[in-house]
């Protein structure tokens, strides 16, 4: 079959943009699973090889047989479409909706936690090309943070204070700030710029995320290249950091006390968990399996809307009585 990959940005990225490396990931795996791939996306994408249709400036607000080319079989969409297409279609949904948010019945979510929070049983997880990620044995003596810094949920502040309390420097990537001998930014860096070297010899990366993360792609990367994880429990994270990889941790005593677990973890183990369960080719083939249900049955059988009640949160961070107040008269950390 000859299907569609929808999104509205630029391919390929030039720095990180974790949903277009997955859209780039699926074309290249569905063609070499046998199927022709056009990818619509922004004016000015260039990705060798492949079919690649701009799309016009007002695609959300009309049928898409009336912009897509005729010959697509399947629309895989990774945005929302505000207007249902008349064609065998899947909407990949990346984020946590707003309360009372409703979604097409052929939506599928990227983890087991990500779809419950929607009332919906249907997920398949995100995928990487391990073969692009350097494997390290021996590791060097920081952590690393990996993650839009400035998006309070990502929690580099427990980081910060994690690190400075078992004595290891911290290398953040995805943030700005003024470096001292305990932190060192490295702003939003690619691979050009050494992302993958300081991930690959760290000692774990830090994720002790403060939100229901839908995934998590810098998890599987660090685990690629062999590098442990500390993480909290809140979404996927309890999916895919297992015992054998990583530690997650309740709250920040928990945090404080994970370094002391890593020489437990063997980062042949990491990388394994990758292969298996999160490369790009597993996703691929899960997605395949999805689409072909849903040419047969035509509509998948749930009606998705975010959860009033999603799972509870386990917060992060240091019990400060300015923290504890913040919690107190707001909710958040």
């Amino acid at each position: 079959m000859k299907i569609a990959l929808l999104h509205h940005s630029r391919l390929p990225v030039s720095a990180y943009g974790g949903i277009e490396r997955v859209v780039i990931s699926l074309a290249i795996h569905y063609r070499q699973l046998g199927h022709d791939v056009i990818l619509a996306c922004a004016k000015g994408s260039r990705l060798e090889d492949f079919e690649i249709f701009e799309l016009p400036s007002d695609y959300q607000s009309r049928p898409a047989r009336s912009w897509l080319p005729k010959d697509i079989d399947f629309l895989h969409a990774h945005e929302p479409l505000p207007i249902l297409p008349e064609l065998p279609y899947l909407v990949t949904v990346h984020g946590n909706g707003q309360p009372g948010e409703r979604y097409p019945a052929n939506t599928n979510f990227l983890s087991a936690s990500h779809a419950a929070n929607h009332k919906s049983s249907i997920f398949v997880y995100n995928g990487i090309e391990p073969s692009q990620f350097p494997f390290v044995r021996e590791k060097s003596d920081y952590f690393v943070f990996l993650a839009r810094a400035r998006w309070r949920v990502k929690n580099l502040k427990s980081c910060i204070h994690m690190a400075r309390e078992v004595g290891v420097p911290l290398h953040v990537i995805g943030g700005e700030g003024r470096s001292t001998r305990e932190v060192r930014y490295h702003g939003l860096i690619g691979e050009r710029e050494g992302k993958l070297e300081i991930l690959a010899r760290a000692r774990a990366l830090l994720y002790p995320t403060n939100w229901n993360e839908p995934f998590g792609l810098a998890v599987t990367e660090a685990l690629a290249c062999g590098t442990p994880v500390i993480a909290s429990l809140n979404g996927a994270m309890k999916e895919i950091v297992s015992p054998d990889v990583g530690v997650t941790c309740r709250d920040y005593e928990e945090f404080v006390r994970a370094p002391a677990k890593l020489d437990l973890i063997h980062p042949s183990a990491c990388r394994e968990r990758v292969e298996k369960y999160f490369s790009a080719r597993k996703m691929a083939e899960s997605y395949l399996q999805l689409i072909n249900r849903i040419r047969q049955e035509r509509t998948l059988p749930q009606s998705p809307a975010t959860s009033e009640s999603p799972e509870p949160l386990h917060l992060i961070y240091k019990p400060t009585l300015l923290n504890r107040l913040r919690l107190k008269i707001s909710g958040k950390v």
